[in-house]
């Protein structure tokens, strides 16, 4: 008899597939993350909506950006300042734990004077290093230079105004909120701004999420108006009777500490679902009454006569019928 091989060639190849096999099963069954793709508009009346004095008001327009990236892409982001609108001071546990960041290196510092020797003794230096390069070099070398060098000269010019630029300018709410992305309108009346933006956003149909920030009572008819055109609305910071009229409502509370942002997913997937069973929703439609009866002759004589005695008579109540029964007696 030949002897059998071993069948040790056969096994090794299966084994090391064998893991692989498991891995496609594991990642295939993992249900994907779904990223909401619905655009968002948020309009902020910071005069009835103020966040908590606990946090600077940078951070908490960051925050609420993140919380907005939640429920879909943000499109538009507008808040309505009034020019002599002036931020209150920070509590006194805030501006302990508030630290000074460096817009060059991103280092953090406790103190305000600290940054400034840190920017002083290395940025400075650094950038009169790379004015003296470009300024010492000649043609074709001069301009690829400066065009390398453009984006941190650039940043350092930024970094330096807002350090130059003192604690007043720091307190603006306006340079505040331009500087995390919002759009800042200042205007004498915010709230009558806040409206006619917020109509001209549900004219145009652009956005399918509309975020209020805001407590003014009188805008409950444009979240009525913003739900019966199928936009969904979102209230932060109203801790009034503006709440009922939207579809969602959070604190400022809730948005600083992330529940916003953790909530929105769930909001979402059941703001779809609601969608998908209105559109499988069954609607009775009500037939009309009077139907024209149609009868088929051999001839194609009296057709239109008897249609027309059949209109609102059922077939044993015709005229004909009572003629008929008359002779016959």
């Amino acid at each position: 008899m030949f002897p059998i091989p071993p069948l040790s060639h056969i096994r090794r190849p299966v084994l090391a597939a064998a893991p692989q096999f498991f891995l496609y099963l594991s990642t295939s069954a993992a249900p994907a993350v779904r990223k909401p793709t619905t655009s968002v508009a948020v309009l902020w009346d910071l005069t009835a909506s103020r966040p908590p004095n606990t946090l600077p008001l940078y951070d908490a327009a960051v925050r609420l950006h993140l919380a907005v990236s939640s429920f879909g892409r943000l499109r538009l982001s507008a808040a309505f300042v009034n020019p002599s609108h002036r931020l209150p001071p920070l509590a006194a546990s805030a501006a302990a734990a508030t630290t000074h960041l460096c817009r060059v290196c991103g280092r953090r510092f406790r103190a305000r004077d600290g940054l400034l020797r840190h920017f002083d003794a290395i940025h400075a230096r650094e950038h009169a290093k790379r004015l003296a390069r470009i300024d010492s070099s000649r043609g074709d070398r001069r301009v690829r230079l400066a065009a390398a060098l453009s984006l941190k000269l650039s940043k350092y010019e930024k970094a330096a105004r807002e350090l130059t630029a003192g604690a007043d300018a720091a307190a603006s709410p306006a340079d505040e909120l331009g500087r995390a992305a919002v759009l800042v309108e200042l205007t004498r009346n915010p709230a009558a701004s806040l409206r006619e933006r917020a109509q001209q956003v549900l004219d145009e149909g652009s956005v399918g999420c509309l975020m209020l920030v805001s407590g003014n009572d009188e805008l409950g008819s444009l979240l009525r108006t913003a739900r019966e055109r199928g936009v969904r609305s979102v209230v932060v910071g109203g801790e009034s009777g503006l709440v009922r009229w939207a579809d969602v409502g959070f604190s400022w509370a809730e948005v600083i500490a992330g529940k916003a942002r953790t909530a929105a997913p769930s909001v979402s997937g059941k703001w779809r679902d609601r969608d998908v069973l209105k559109g499988l929703e069954w609607k009775y439609e009500e037939a009309d009454d009077e139907e024209d009866v149609v009868f088929e002759d051999s001839d194609g004589d009296g057709v239109e006569e008897l249609s027309r005695k059949a209109k609102g008579k059922p077939w044993w109540k015709l005229d004909s019928d009572g003629e008929d029964s008359g002779c016959c007696g």
